[in-house]
């Protein structure tokens, strides 16, 4: 029997919208449930510190051998990755090959490139990169620079994205200048 390693993937309801040759993803629901419309597939790279490669992980194999998989592997990588530099991380490349590497080969402190995708077994390659996450406020006339919820868990809180307030119901983006602080 051949085991098939499948990249760690995040549900999402929302939609994708295109502008200008870029990519948002309005998130109507950073959490629901299985059957729900307008499911959306995120997959999030880890980027190496030569930025020559992204890796979308599978797991990681910690120190003593112990696996850690599913999303907690984010949290695990944020929370360890500089004091365990020889744990490893499985997973695919962009091609949708299999590529491991070491820990202290990858960037730490980066934010996580995030892709979209249809379904969760779309290839790697078909992926959209998500430059903008859009997130719908009924109290909104029109779209304002936010910064990113810091109660949500990683990966999507990590992700290498600008991140706005949006009408409800909106089905275009536009780019709305960082808030300086």
């Amino acid at each position: 029997m051949v085991m098939v390693m499948k990249t760690v993937t995040q549900r999402v309801g929302g939609q994708l919208l295109a502008g200008d040759g870029r990519y948002a993803l309005r998130l109507d629901n950073h959490k629901p449930e299985k059957g729900a419309a307008n499911l959306l597939y995120l997959r999030f790279a880890f980027v190496t510190q030569e930025m020559d490669e992204l890796i979308f992980p599978a797991f990681i194999l910690d120190d003593w051998g112990s696996e850690i998989k599913s999303l907690a592997l984010y949290e695990w990588f944020h929370e360890f990755a500089v004091q365990f530099p020889r744990a490893e991380v499985f997973g695919r490349n962009m091609a949708g090959q299999e590529t491991q590497r070491f820990l202290r080969e990858l960037e730490p402190y980066s934010k996580l490139p995030c892709y979209a995708y249809p379904t969760p077994d779309t290839p790697l390659a078909d992926g959209r990169l998500v430059e903008f996450i859009l997130i719908p406020d009924e109290t909104i006339q029109e779209s304002i620079a936010c910064k990113r919820p810091s109660k949500w868990k990683r990966p999507l809180r990590s992700a290498k994205a600008r991140w706005q307030r949006v009408p409800t119901g909106a089905s275009t983006f536009e780019y709305a200048p960082p808030i300086i602080k």
